[in-house]
């Protein structure tokens, strides 16, 4: 990100990252390089770094281990600038005296939002002293402690050239912030008793953290749609096993191929056969789009992908074909007509119902499932016309949403 400073110099932003050791017997494994949500730590750092707008990376490293490369590549993938780092002095050529710095300190791994939210403007993010220092963050005097993220300015770096090449250059940052008057920024406690804000941490209280942030990636819906509610919860418990593991598109290929196994099982079977695979369809790509919105944290700007988009419009094609082929031929256009007039209802109802049912129209699990039920009995166009009524009726007693 390019601002402009109060003098109307422009400067860039600048994000200073580490993947050494800080706590050297802390493990065969680097906090740095431990997984949250699928991903290295370090490479949750950049994600953040990427949010608050920095159009360069520089990281300090022992050496290019694979992991670094990993971490390089999620930054030229994202279209930034990454510099390996050794010594302090490699900065000076990096960082303007005009630019900003967003330092990290190294197995840091901060809540996005409040990181984000204290920091526009420069300033030292601090927790109180008594329950970090215990912890291993760093202390800043009796009242606070160093969370391991700020933003300062660059000009500061000149100064990090006095001291020895061996020193913690965060620490020593953050030590020259301080002491040239950047305002420290408290943070609420309760980051750290509701582990949301960690530093070092270990796998454990990462499994932990994980579990309880992918649980607040399902959208809340309520059991007024039953189908969609029940794929939220399986799709969250999915995301813990798949997301990472190079595994995250296994819920939308499954909902593909089911999509598929309905037209051909439904076609040569039966309808009521094949509405079922649909049923499983819709599961299955609610699923995935679970799997999704983890495996796309700190990348805003990603968008779902080709064969969600095709299953989003694909499966209302299909359960239409399935409907038609389920109804008798003595009933003529109505075998078309009601069915494409159900969907078409619940498509407009979905788009501009109320907050509290518009999940409803949208649960093409549940409605596979009713529908298919009403195949096996034979009945299918007789519930499709029920169903459409239903929720043209709903319409004039519902609010609509505004969009």
């Amino acid at each position: 990100m390019t601002v402009v400073g109060p003098e109307g110099v422009f400067r860039l932003r600048i994000a200073l990252l580490s993947t050494l050791e800080r706590n050297p017997e802390g493990g065969l494994v680097r906090p740095a390089f431990r997984t949250y949500a699928g991903a290295m730590v370090v490479e949750r750092q950049l994600d953040l770094a990427l949010k608050m707008g920095c159009t360069q990376i520089a990281c300090f490293v022992d050496s290019v281990e694979r992991e670094v490369i990993e971490l390089q590549r999620r930054a030229q993938d994202a279209g930034i600038k990454f510099v390996h780092v050794r010594e302090p002095a490699r900065l000076f050529s990096l960082v303007g005296e005009e630019d900003e710095l967003l330092v990290m300190a190294s197995g840091v791994l901060p809540d996005f939002d409040a990181a984000e939210a204290s920091l526009k403007r420069q300033g030292v993010l601090a927790l109180p002293a008594d329950i970090a220092v215990p912890l291993g963050y760093e202390r800043i005097d009796l009242e606070f402690a160093w969370s391991g993220v700020m933003l300062i300015p660059g000009k500061l770096i000149k100064t990090l050239g006095n001291l020895p090449d061996d020193v913690d250059a965060p620490s020593a940052l953050m030590r020259l912030a301080l002491q040239t008057g950047t305002r420290v920024v408290p943070l609420d406690r309760a980051l750290i008793e509701d582990q949301e804000w960690h530093i070092d941490p270990d796998p454990s209280a990462l499994a932990a953290r994980e579990k309880k942030w992918i649980d607040a990636q399902r959208e809340p819906v309520s059991f007024a749609a039953p189908g969609l509610a029940v794929a939220e919860y399986a799709g969250a418990r999915l995301a813990r096993d798949v997301v990472g593991r190079g595994a995250e598109r296994s819920a939308t290929i499954a909902a593909g191929l089911f999509a598929l196994m309905a037209v051909g099982f439904g076609g040569y079977f039966a309808p009521a056969l094949g509405l079922a695979f649909a049923s499983a369809s819709a599961l299955f790509a609610r699923m995935g789009r679970v799997v999704e919105r983890v495996a796309q944290l700190g990348k805003p700007e990603a968008k779902p992908s080709l064969l969600h988009r095709v299953l989003d419009w694909g499966l209302d094609p299909v359960i239409v074909f399935l409907l038609y082929l389920g109804s008798p031929e003595e009933y003529g256009p109505l075998r078309g007509f009601v069915p494409i007039t159900l969907i078409g209802l619940l498509r407009l109802s979905e788009k501009f119902g109320s907050e509290k049912w518009y999940s409803t129209f949208g649960d093409r699990i549940l409605l596979c499932l009713l529908l298919a039920g009403a195949a096996f009995g034979g009945i299918s166009l007789e519930v499709s016309a029920a169903l459409a009524l239903i929720v043209l009726v709903s319409r004039f007693f519902a609010p609509f949403r505004d969009k």
